[in-house]
């Protein structure tokens, strides 16, 4: 997969996708089909000339990297007094090749960006109440919610409320603060789960997924897995919540050479597997869900190894 920035060399493809995800998915976008179906290719094409206050960044596959599957917009603010905003706008990835990490790939690399332009402290976005998916996927990347606005769109035969979002970019030329810890000498700790059902719970993460379990009380459990630990809380009258804050999912470390095997477990187990196998962050991932629909990960890379990708 390729992402980088459009220029009016792919005014055509980009208003092609355009109108695909206004056709698709009408109640997420301000614009309708007919508007833009009326918008005359020149004006796409000068709209996609890039500066500091206007640019979309387009994601592509295919062999040659010349399939446009994904978009996303920035628009800074003109008004004097707010410059420091963006609004990130016209987000969409393809439904065929959605849930492989592009719509996650998209934003990071605008945020990147962003954080690049003199005088720029947030970012802004606006999202349909109701997906979820979308949510999530802010969320994930650091977006807060801020606010709600109901009846935000609205046609003749309903309205749509929309969840205002906000991310906050690091300071603009200040030095960052050096810790007084030694990272050298610290690494993952543990990560502790509330679970319904302690039960069904460790026959997954003990049977399934094949964790050591070291300790086991009346309420919680302690498993190993290789030189981290994960602790087990059986929390049944815990309330749920559409829209949670908190830890998006949990990576596993897991050699490549180990990764099918891992897989084909997996689907021996009828377990829900939700991503991949994927070749992306540097190694290849596959996201699943336990009993309580936590999303977990296998991935076979390391941090160096991401860094080089994002370089």
């Amino acid at each position: 997969m390729d992402v980088r920035v459009l220029h009016a060399v792919d005014a055509s493809a980009y208003r092609d996708l355009r109108l695909q995800a206004l056709s698709t998915n009408p109640e997420a976008f301000l614009t309708t089909y007919g508007d833009y179906l009326s918008c005359p290719l020149e004006l796409v094409t000068n709209q996609m000339t890039p500066d500091d206050d206007h640019f979309t960044v387009g994601a592509f596959v295919g062999d040659a990297s010349d399939q446009m599957v994904g978009t996303v917009t920035l628009v800074r603010e003109r008004a004097t007094k707010a410059r420091h905003i963006a609004n990130v706008v016209a987000m969409f990835v393809s439904p065929h090749v959605q849930r492989q990490g592009i719509g996650r790939e998209l934003l990071t690399d605008l945020i990147q960006r962003a954080r690049q332009l003199d005088g720029l402290v947030q970012l802004r976005l606006s999202v349909v109440k109701d997906n979820d998916a979308a949510m999530a996927l802010y969320q994930a990347v650091g977006f807060q919610v801020y606010g709600m606005e109901p009846n935000a769109m609205k046609t003749a035969n309903r309205s749509w409320d929309e969840v205002h979002m906000v991310l906050f970019l690091a300071s603009q030329g200040q030095p960052q603060r050096q810790s007084a810890l030694n990272f050298a000498s610290m690494g993952f700790s543990h990560v502790t789960l509330n679970v319904s059902d302690l039960e069904r719970s460790l026959a997954f993460y003990v049977g399934t997924i094949g964790m050591k379990l070291v300790h086991r009380a009346l309420q919680d459990a302690y498993l190993e897995w290789g030189k981290a630990w994960i602790c087990l809380q059986e929390r049944p009258m815990l309330p749920t919540a559409r829209l949670q804050l908190g830890v998006d999912h949990v990576a596993l470390y897991t050699p490549q050479d180990e990764l099918q095997a891992a897989v084909d477990v997996l689907k021996s187990a009828n377990v829900p597997i939700i991503r991949g196998p994927v070749e992306r962050g540097g190694g290849w991932t596959v996201n699943f869900l336990d009993p309580d629909g936590t999303q977990l990960e296998f991935h076979s890379g390391t941090l160096g190894e991401r860094m080089k990708v994002w370089k």
